[in-house]
């Protein structure tokens, strides 16, 4: 920030230099000839230095957060992408048609222009419940989906195996800070399939915070999800805030093998974090564990781009 203040004057010292030289061309150019001195300055030329101006302020801003994109996602910048949760109960014994079904409409779905991830989890405690984690990218998305054929295939072959009607859960994306860095792999996003089946655990962590450390708590996981993402057997460590209760969080932790988790707990970066924000808990934290259905393979969960 100290050397964005820094720079700014430079900027305006330059933009006055700018004027400065137009004034003198537009002088001489406006008095050749001329009986008497010409002191006005043309519109356009000033709007043409405002503008000029105003970009390169932006500019400056826009360098400043590319070095910082903490900075971006916490004062709200671009990037931010809608994650909806939806949680469904099964009918047992409808296990693998649920799957069957599900994975036909996540395949269509991350081909959808708005969607940036369409994955589908299985529980490891009980496996006739599901989640379904629908990554948007635009405002509109959501209801573009549902206007898909693959969605109304995929919810008429379902409605017969609910236990319970499903619910959903909506939030907002702060890691991977970018966009990008929600994308399934390109050859998934144009119809190709996966011919490998890796196992990973899904493991959802549920964070309710004290009011007035939502920020503190941002930046001490920012800090956290930043280095634990490059663990070898780390794929995801995704950071999300619950779009209606700012005080509710949600890590989703994605693993490669089943030593990760106890790996990823070694860490000094685990350590601080635990140790940082212990004092921020309203109550204890909870956590359900996953096995993925779609995508199937590692190297389709790990963040393409940071």
């Amino acid at each position: 920030r100290t050397s964005y203040y820094m720079r700014l004057p430079c900027v305006v010292g330059i933009c006055v230099l700018q004027l400065l030289i137009s004034d003198s061309l537009a002088f001489s150019v406006l008095t050749a000839g001329s009986p008497a001195p010409q002191t006005l300055r043309p519109a356009a030329t000033l709007l043409q230095h405002t503008r000029s101006f105003s970009a390169q302020c932006t500019s400056l801003r826009t360098a400043r957060h590319r070095k910082n994109p903490s900075v971006l996602k916490m004062s709200g910048g671009a990037g931010s992408c809608t994650g909806v949760f939806v949680y469904i109960q099964c009918k047992p014994g409808t296990e693998e048609e649920f799957k069957t079904a599900s994975l036909a409409n996540a395949q269509n779905s991350v081909q959808e222009a708005g969607i940036a991830r369409f994955d589908c989890i299985q529980c490891v405690e009980d496996p006739t419940k599901f989640v379904l984690v629908e990554v948007y990218k635009e405002d509109a998305a959501p209801a573009k989906h549902k206007e898909t054929s693959h969605y109304a295939t995929w919810r008429d072959t379902v409605a017969d195996m609910m236990a319970v009607p499903r619910t959903a859960a909506k939030y907002s994306t702060i890691f991977p800070v970018e966009a990008t860095g929600w994308d399934v792999p390109l050859y998934l996003k144009t119809g190709s399939t996966e011919s490998i089946q890796d196992e990973l655990l899904a493991v959802h962590v549920f964070v309710s915070v004290k009011p007035g450390t939502e920020d503190a708590f941002k930046a001490a996981t920012l800090d956290n999800a930043e280095k634990s993402v490059n663990e070898a057997g780390i794929a995801r460590f995704d950071f999300l805030q619950h779009l209606e209760d700012k005080n509710k969080f949600l890590l989703v932790e994605v693993y490669s093998n089943a030593n990760a988790p106890a790996e990823h707990k070694d860490t000094e970066h685990y350590a601080r974090w635990r140790d940082t924000v212990a004092d921020m808990m309203a109550e204890p934290r909870t956590a359900l564990k996953y096995t993925n259905c779609f995508p199937f393979q590692d190297s389709n969960w790990r963040i393409s781009k940071l």
